[in-house]
């Protein structure tokens, strides 16, 4: 009951952003129908994944606090185990969704791929979950399919296993286990320690002055060192801080001379709910705007030497 009542409060408050975002935006009424179907799918997906966590990895809080102190994020390069039976309808139901987009077609032959057993699944899931994005890549090119799009539809797909792994490994910790606690504590990285990723946004807890990342995929929170550059971890002059808007001085860039990288930044009086972080993260998007205008970009993920294996298709029986 409690997760149904917290579903129900997201998508309101969904809505509620998207109708202010379209008062402003019309011209993101398509970006902003295909999102709320996606968003809807990832909530009826995290029911599921609520009452039973379909993925499984063999980690202690001490592996996980040493591969923190080794600068390595939690997920990366572990054995993780994901069933694929309670996924399936989700990752062909995404396809569906994004055919309404401008993936139209690509959407199509890849739900048809994925229906036909091409591509296992479990080890797709497993991969996202692990951010093999090149191991993912390329797949998609032995297969036929647009890389990008099964990118996507597995970390749609994976996102809410993924929140759920991070609660359980570095959120809702034992009060005994100190040694991981403080480990995440000092974790200053601008990519997430549970996954690796970079974070979609920071956000600044109204009216504290602390600045928290956001992970783009995990949902997970954490705070870096003030005035680096979370790619380069540049500090100083190349760093600088641009208002999009002077009336509007809770949403701002951060922006870095050196790598040429941005991060978007709002105030908020919450922290973001993780079902809204992709709906937080459209309604931002012309910070986006202005900092690819100005000639900023969001880098390539983090690359982790893992030795992972390609998601591959079940084995052909003879």
């Amino acid at each position: 009951m409690t997760y149904r009542l917290s579903a129900c409060c997201d998508l309101e408050a969904a809505e509620h952003q998207w109708h202010a975002t379209l008062a402003r935006r019309p011209d993101l009424e398509p970006a902003i129908v295909l999102q709320r179907r996606l968003v809807t799918r990832s909530q009826e997906l995290a029911a599921i994944v609520n009452k039973k966590l379909p993925a499984t990895l063999d980690l202690t809080p001490a592996q996980s606090a040493e591969k923190l102190r080794r600068h390595t994020p939690i997920l990366v390069g572990e054995a993780i185990v994901v069933d694929a039976q309670p996924m399936v309808p989700f990752v062909l139901g995404f396809c569906e969704d994004l055919l309404s987009g401008e993936a139209g077609g690509a959407a199509g032959r890849l739900g048809e791929t994925l229906a036909r057993g091409e591509i296992d699944i479990g080890s797709l899931m497993a991969a996202s979950l692990g951010r093999q994005q090149e191991a993912i890549r390329s797949k998609a090119h032995h297969v036929g399919v647009a890389p990008d799009l099964l990118w996507l539809v597995a970390e749609l797909a994976s996102g809410p296993i993924a929140y759920r792994l991070q609660r359980q490994l570095l959120t809702d910790l034992p009060e005994q286990e100190d040694k991981l606690r403080l480990a995440t504590d000092r974790w200053d990285h601008g990519f997430c320690a549970a996954c690796g990723s970079w974070p979609a946004f920071g956000e600044r807890i109204k009216p504290t002055t602390r600045r928290s990342l956001r992970c783009s995929f995990c949902g997970s929170a954490w705070t870096p060192r003030l005035r680096h550059c979370i790619y380069c971890d540049k500090a100083g002059a190349s760093l600088i801080t641009a208002a999009v808007e002077p009336e509007q001085p809770s949403r701002h860039l951060e922006l870095c001379r050196q790598c040429g990288g941005y991060l978007k930044c709002i105030a908020v009086r919450r922290p973001t709910a993780f079902a809204l972080l992709p709906v937080e993260d459209l309604s931002t998007c012309d910070l986006d705007v202005s900092a690819v205008e100005q000639g900023y970009i969001r880098p390539a993920m983090h690359t982790f030497v893992t030795g992972a294996n390609l998601p591959c298709p079940p084995p052909v029986v003879t």
